[in-house]
């Protein structure tokens, strides 16, 4: 059976991002110290400065450009216009003075009165003192921030708290147990922490002890997603490695998120090696859409390559069913698929599309093949006869 592909252009998005800054109009006087969470709770006396730790091997901390609180060179900045360069090493100053002196680094940046800078500023004071002391910060954090900032202010504590992994952990679920409302953001954002700073295995880790199966899922999606768009071979090892068929499901659709856009030819081969049965065949049929995008050809040579499988079946007829495959290449890739109720139904699928594009040679089609069971035709033929009527 000859088939006809046309490959289609592969678009790829650019997120970009800019920062851009006014000019500062605040008084470069010190402001008033603010309380920590904790000393404005449970106490009059404000928290003790905690010294930062050092990050452990292997992982990467987030260069700040700056490593020491400065005096004079934040009055210098502060009493600049606004540049990028500029705002850029205020933000470093103050992360670097949160991590022994969170109450003045806070009051510094809640001083500001160029709205979009106080966040830069904020954010930067909060991954200073998650550095130093997690807990207190994410308590600062929860108490001093409205629900539409909170996620940006956990994420940022989280940024920091990479530089002891094992504390930044502990934390993340305490605060996940504490608030089971808000642990799916607070989740999302730990977890693109764990990722930036590459501490994959406490990101699973995290995952794996969700107390919550919705957030484990969502979470699960997320982490293997993040890790499988980096290192693809090492985070399939770990989701086969799962002893939990749930769990494992889980992590496999995550993958296939990040896999798919890396290297879908090689996630397609991966998937292939599994067992049969469950859902292999659905995720077969994502990784082949993706790389029938890329090489619809190449795709063709390894179906046929196959011994015939329902999950290979499954695979083809998702292929054939997308939006961006022509109706006469679809056509082809469903007359080969082998279980005769599924091939009929995916002709019919690609009928229905292709009745709305080009009724007659949709209907030519309908009435010399005979790969529709007498179900799938009688839906088709309505549909047609509706197309005819001009309904």
């Amino acid at each position: 059976m000859r088939m006809v592909f046309i490959t289609l252009p592969l678009c790829a998005v650019c997120f970009l991002a800019g920062r851009f800054s006014v000019p500062s109009g605040h008084q470069s006087a010190q402001p008033e110290t603010l309380p920590t969470a904790r000393s404005l709770v449970f106490s009059e006396q404000p928290a003790p400065a905690t010294a930062a730790k050092p990050a452990p091997a292997g992982l990467v901390k987030p260069a700040s450009g700056t490593n020491r609180w400065d005096e004079a060179q934040w009055q210098r900045l502060n009493s600049r216009p606004g540049t990028v360069a500029r705002n850029k090493t205020m933000a470093a100053l103050l992360e670097a003075l949160a991590a022994t002196d969170p109450q003045r680094a806070l009051a510094l940046a809640q001083a500001e009165k160029n709205l979009i800078l106080r966040d830069t500023l904020l954010h930067a004071s909060l991954r200073g003192w998650g550095s130093a002391a997690t807990e207190d910060a994410v308590d600062w954090a929860l108490a001093h921030t409205d629900a539409s900032d909170r996620s940006a202010a956990i994420a940022a504590v989280f940024s920091g708290a990479m530089a002891n992994p094992d504390e930044a952990l502990r934390v993340a679920q305490k605060i996940c147990a504490d608030d089971p409302a808000g642990a799916a953001g607070y989740g999302n954002s730990i977890i693109n922490a764990f990722y930036d700073a590459g501490d994959f295995s406490a990101a699973i880790q995290f995952v794996t002890g969700a107390d919550s199966e919705v957030n484990r899922s969502i979470w699960a999606a997320e982490a293997y997603s993040s890790w499988a768009a980096l290192q693809p071979e090492q985070a399939a090892e770990a989701a086969a490695a799962l002893t939990d068929p749930v769990a494992r499901n889980e992590a496999l659709h995550g993958i296939i998120g990040g896999w798919a856009q890396a290297d879908p030819a090689a996630l397609t081969q991966f998937l292939a090696e599994l067992p049969p049965g469950g859902e292999r065949g659905s995720m077969i049929g994502q990784a082949l859409q993706s790389w029938a995008r890329l090489d619809p050809e190449a795709v063709a040579d390894w179906i046929n390559n196959r011994d015939a499988s329902p999950d290979y079946d499954e695979g083809v007829a998702a292929v054939a069913g997308a939006s961006f495959v022509k109706a006469d290449v679809a056509l082809g890739w469903a007359e080969s698929i082998n279980d005769d109720q599924l091939r009929s139904e995916t002709i019919a699928d690609v009928l229905h599309n292709w009745i709305i594009e080009d009724l007659p040679a949709a209907k030519l089609y309908f009435d010399t093949t005979t790969n529709l069971l007498p179900e799938d035709r009688k839906k088709v033929a309505e549909i047609i006869a509706s197309a005819e009527a001009g309904d």
